[in-house]
């Protein structure tokens, strides 16, 4: 008997330590709400550490299987933070994710016991990334406002710079009014400054630099450019450092650049369009399509907005376009079929002529089974009735509005938006019955 006793306690005891080394295995969740959540927050005097999350947010799935449980992680955010996962989409919590500037998912932030934000994050977290967050925002690492101070005293320091550099995105987040515009505009100075110096001493070939680039260029063309044109000429360097990430930002931001000259009926276009056999070659070369090559891949698609935004020519846009289509054949998705049609729409609008708009059906037709974004499903299956209405097949111009409708059903979370587009959707279909009569 006292044998039976003694395993019994054993198990108990195992048991035990198994829920606690489960329970510390991972970030530890407080239950209830923000307000709880913010009080305990208070009562512990420790920041609170948001997970704004949305029901069909992959990447926030992600986070909460491989990163949120790992040991580190969690015994670094159980000791330091009062820890809470909130759905950003649900009514009771719209008010105050946007108050912390929820617009994409994950979000997470790291709040004060007073309610100000401290830093936000969007996107996915690696856990060295998320960890490197929480210990800035306790001053275990230094912070934005520290490292500046720092970048005044010593204004050649260009590690200094890098640091500043790659913590600026989500301190900015937190700014806002008149700070959030100061804070720019010196970012924005810093950052330029810092681009010259590298390049010009060839240091700047590296993932912290890369992703700084990423997060912060964009908004000088002049300077887009530049950084392009340096990505490109050391390629075989830029890859070794960060694999084919460098490429596709050749690729992506010459695409960018054409896109922008056909829009305003620019033929400078051609320009670029020659760079993706020539100058910009070894980059496209990494994209791989079964059927054509990336130059005539981009011939057909920038000839046919060209076409159509620069002549209003239809016949020319959906001849080129078509050729486009089949020129990916099985590497053709749904978004390809569905900036086809919206692209007609855009540049000709109601110059569109009955064939014209039962192309646009055929090509969203082909876009929406396989279209896995519920807000692009929608808007391509409200394109398909639009069309059907012009083409006064009211029957089928209903069937598809009330599809988009059911297809709004699905986005409860996201009440604001799915009110307005059903109030949209009842709208069109109200004038239905009134084109009918």
């Amino acid at each position: 008997m006292r044998y039976l006793k003694y395993v019994t306690s054993l198990v108990v005891a195992l048991l035990a330590f198994s829920f606690v080394s489960a329970q510390e295995a991972g970030i530890r969740f407080f239950k209830g709400t923000f307000a709880e959540a913010l009080a305990e927050a208070q009562r512990q005097n420790k920041p609170l550490f948001v997970d704004f999350y949305a029901t069909w947010c992959v990447p926030c799935k992600k986070m909460e299987k491989t990163i949120f449980t790992q040991p580190e992680v969690g015994k670094f955010f159980n000791e330091k933070f009062v820890n809470l996962q909130m759905d950003a989409e649900a009514p009771e919590n719209v008010e105050i994710a946007k108050k912390y500037k929820v617009e994409a998912f994950p979000t997470l932030g790291i709040i004060a016991p007073d309610g100000k934000a401290i830093q936000i994050n969007v996107g996915f977290m690696k856990a060295e990334e998320l960890l490197e967050m929480g210990k800035t925002a306790i001053g275990e690492v230094k912070g934005f406002e520290e490292l500046y101070k720092e970048h005044r005293a010593q204004p050649n320091d260009l590690k200094i710079q890098q640091e500043l550099l790659t913590i600026a995105p989500r301190f900015l987040t937190t700014q806002d009014g008149m700070d959030a515009e100061k804070w720019v505009v010196r970012v924005r100075k810093l950052y330029k400054d810092y681009l010259a110096k590298k390049m010009a001493d060839n240091s700047l070939i590296n993932k912290k630099d890369y992703l700084i680039i990423s997060n912060l260029g964009g908004d000088d063309a002049d300077e887009v450019a530049r950084v392009v044109e340096y990505i490109n000429s050391n390629l075989d360097a830029w890859i070794a450092a960060v694999g084919e990430p460098a490429a596709y930002y050749v690729i992506e931001k010459n695409d960018e650049r054409m896109l922008d000259l056909v829009k305003k009926g620019d033929e400078s276009y051609k320009t670029y369009l020659e760079k993706i056999r020539t100058d910009y070659k070894k980059a496209y070369d990494v994209i791989k399509f079964k059927t054509v090559t990336p130059y005539q891949k981009s011939v057909d698609y920038y000839g046919a907005l060209f076409a159509i935004y620069k002549n209003k020519d239809v016949p020319q846009y959906i001849k080129l376009m078509s050729s486009y289509l089949n020129g990916l054949g099985e590497d053709a998705n749904a978004a390809d079929y569905g900036i086809a049609a919206q692209s007609l729409y855009n540049a000709a609008g109601k110059k569109l002529t009955a064939a014209d708009h039962k192309q646009a059906i055929a090509w969203l037709q082909k876009a929406i089974p396989n279209e896995t974004t519920l807000m692009n499903k929608i808007n391509f299956l409200v394109m398909v009735g639009d069309s059907y209405r012009e083409l006064k097949d009211y029957k089928q111009a209903r069937e598809y509005y009330n599809q988009a409708y059911g297809e709004s059903l699905q986005m409860g979370a996201a009440e604001q938006a799915q009110q307005m587009i059903q109030a949209s959707v009842v709208y069109k279909l109200s004038t239905l019955e009134l084109l009918e009569k």
